[in-house]
């Protein structure tokens, strides 16, 4: 049998009482190695050893899936940041988060499209749609908190 394709697309909003040019900065995966338990980042390329457009990192840890992340846009102007990231042999993934301001308070929406690219791809993707991903996304709302105070 031939190999169809799955895509996944979940979406999750978190709210933090921050200015954006505390959040922004945390959003880079070489930055979260500082906020987020567990987590683990080699920066492939950057000119500024953190996130920026073309960037390219990759990581593995805490999730266990070996992930090349590429930066599309990131950029505190538009309050987007905007990955393509890729677990090779598995899926792509088109990573958007938006950052909307409202005076001392920020709304973040990070947005995921998956597309398998192989049937253990598909069994991916699978697995995270029965995940709670607005539940994962809030423990980030809580550990951004944490790491601005």
């Amino acid at each position: 049998m031939a190999f169809k394709s799955q895509q996944l697309l979940r979406e999750a909003v978190i709210s933090v009482k921050a200015k954006i040019e505390e959040v922004f900065p945390l959003l880079c995966p070489k930055k979260e190695e500082e906020w987020i338990p567990g987590w683990i980042c080699e920066t492939i390329y950057s000119k500024s050893g953190y996130n920026e457009q073309g960037a390219v990192f990759k990581t593995t840890k805490p999730y266990g899936t070996e992930l090349y992340w590429t930066t599309l846009e990131y950029d505190i102007k538009k309050r987007l940041v905007d990955f393509f990231i890729m677990a090779p042999g598995l899926y792509m993934l088109r990573y958007k988060i938006a950052v909307i301001s409202d005076k001392d308070s920020l709304t973040l929406t990070f947005n995921q499209l998956f597309t398998a690219v192989s049937d253990e791809g598909n069994k991916f993707l699978d697995r995270y749609r029965t995940e709670d991903f607005p539940g994962r996304i809030k423990e980030l709302e809580s550990l951004i908190c944490k790491a601005i105070s």
